[in-house]
């Protein structure tokens, strides 16, 4: 009897059934004791909610503790590079934003996004929010647009540091909007969005699940969210698209990583214990609240999203001869 299965669709199944092998051959030696997963932001930020929303889950299930350790600073890269170091156990993840692959298109010799770190799964997407002070003038993309051209060079933007997606993005979009903006780099996104709302600074990219709150408190606009389609947190708002930004296809996401060289059958626990919590309607209830969706997805095509985005920041960085600070 044929399958009704295409190609595609029999390649991904054996490829899950090869690591769910894997992955049981690894219950019974892993882990053994606490896992930590290192974030390289502040607590509070979107990674470290995901960390927070999974580790008490997995730490139930593999009855072991679970540590959350916040490695916040030089836009991730110490976080990073604590991985990177870690023995190649299992018992250190990283758990990471897309700045892994932005902040290394401006620190070259900080790490390889593409080689250093064996990818795990990506566990979630999201979408970007042009924020802006309610100081500012401009209610739309639009008005913005006329603004900035009648005040060349007299309107800053923040970012939680250089070459981080915030920063980059702005970049992109001073070009295909014709603009001038002043780029003010801070140490963090806190730091950063302060500035914002107390009018300091009038612009700043940030993600939904920071954006929203701040709307919805009076503290600041959002001009667009969402790339291509209206983000769904944000239905009133118009995406990028939609307000006259061309091209302009950009969200975030956060992945999990291990150090190089962590055993495949590790690996492979890893990624289906994790899978496995991804599609819990508890899990995917706390990430929608936070403006994100879980997302799954094999190792493979994480590299691969890893490698394009790699790409894609260092052209940038490199069009619009962006250095580091």
């Amino acid at each position: 009897m044929r399958s009704g299965m295409t190609p595609v669709a029999r390649a991904v199944s054996l490829f899950l059934s090869g690591w769910l092998a894997l992955a049981a051959a690894a219950q019974t030696q892993y882990p053994s004791r606490m896992v930590r997963a290192i974030v390289p932001y502040t607590p509070g930020s979107s990674a470290d909610l995901i960390a927070r929303n999974l580790g008490p889950r997995l730490s139930e299930g593999w009855k072991v503790p679970f540590l959350v350790d916040n490695r916040a600073g030089a836009s991730g890269i110490i976080g990073v590079q604590a991985v990177v170091a870690a023995p190649a156990d299992g018992y250190t993840l990283l758990i990471m934003a897309d700045n892994f692959a932005s902040a290394a298109s401006v620190r070259r010799n900080a790490y390889d996004p593409v080689n250093d770190l064996d990818p795990v799964i990506l566990l979630a997407r999201g979408d970007y929010a042009l924020m802006a002070s309610p100081s500012f003038p401009a209610k739309s993309v639009d008005a913005l647009v006329v603004t900035a051209r009648a005040n060349p060079g007299k309107i800053y933007y923040a970012s939680p540091g250089s070459g981080l997606p915030a920063h980059l993005m702005m970049e992109v979009f001073k070009s295909a909007m014709g603009i001038d903006l002043v780029h003010v780099p801070y140490k963090n996104n806190a730091a950063a969005v302060t500035d914002l709302v107390g009018g300091q600074v009038s612009l700043m990219f940030a993600s939904v699940g920071v954006a929203l709150p701040l709307a919805e408190g009076g503290r600041i606009r959002i001009l667009a969210a969402g790339a291509a389609k209206r983000a769904a947190r944000t239905p009133g708002v118009p995406s990028f698209i939609e307000s006259g930004v061309k091209d302009f296809n950009v969200g975030t996401w956060f992945a999990m990583l291990v150090p190089k060289g962590t055993p495949r059958e590790i690996r492979a626990k890893l990624y289906a214990d994790v899978a496995t919590l991804l599609k819990e309607p508890a899990v995917a209830e706390l990430m929608l609240k936070q403006g994100m969706t879980p997302a799954g997805g094999t190792p493979e095509e994480l590299h691969d999203l890893i490698r394009s985005d790699f790409e894609r920041w260092t052209r940038i960085v490199r069009e619009a001869n962006i250095r580091a600070d």
